[in-house]
């Protein structure tokens, strides 16, 4: 009984393809020979093996090496005296803002404030990416430390970017669920 029904169901996929597609031979051959003379003064590039051997890899982003520090006496006598704790200093934050307003009341502004937020991860995961190929592909120790730091800074902005994407998100839904709840005005007509 299985193999009656797939063999007509074969058939009427067959049937109504036929009939929404009628493309005659004639037609394929025509539009074929078309494209060919189309194609005629154009010279075709064929890429071999031995071609694809001689490439080299690059990495993704390329970062000159940092120039020496001039030595002074400030860098020796720094250098010389016993490592104190610093407080962290306070980075700029480059994320995006959270509204003063948590919930704005348009909603092309909650949209644009997500798509935003969207963009910017996107962004700092694209560049963690090329930060983590560069460091794969070092190989002075030093330029790798300076990468790591990059990573490390990124990584930060990276999670700063994805909770204000989380909360533009979040802000957006919940205006689009108040708007669902508000009632609609009586002159409408239902």
């Amino acid at each position: 009984m299985s193999a009656k029904r797939l063999v007509v169901l074969v058939f009427l996929i067959s049937i109504v393809s036929s009939l929404l597609f009628p493309q005659t031979l004639a037609e394929i051959a025509r539009k074929e020979r078309e494209r060919r003379a189309g194609l005629k003064g154009k010279k075709a590039t064929v890429i071999t093996n031995a071609d694809l051997a001689k490439l080299k890899k690059k990495p993704a982003l390329e970062t000159p090496p940092a120039p020496p520090a001039p030595v002074t006496e400030e860098v020796v006598a720094l250098e010389a005296a016993p490592p104190v704790a610093a407080e962290p200093q306070e980075q700029p934050v480059t994320a995006l803002p959270a509204a003063a307003n948590p919930v704005p009341s348009d909603l092309e502004a909650l949209q644009e404030r997500w798509d935003k937020a969207k963009e910017y991860v996107e962004l700092l995961t694209l560049k963690m990416g090329a930060l983590w190929q560069q460091f794969y592909g070092l190989e002075d120790m030093t330029t790798r430390d300076a990468v790591q730091q990059s990573i490390a800074e990124t990584f930060i902005k990276l999670q700063k970017a994805q909770e204000d994407e989380t909360r533009a998100r979040q802000d957006l839904e919940k205006f689009l669920g108040q708007q669902k709840k508000e009632p609609v005005p009586s002159i409408w007509i239902r």
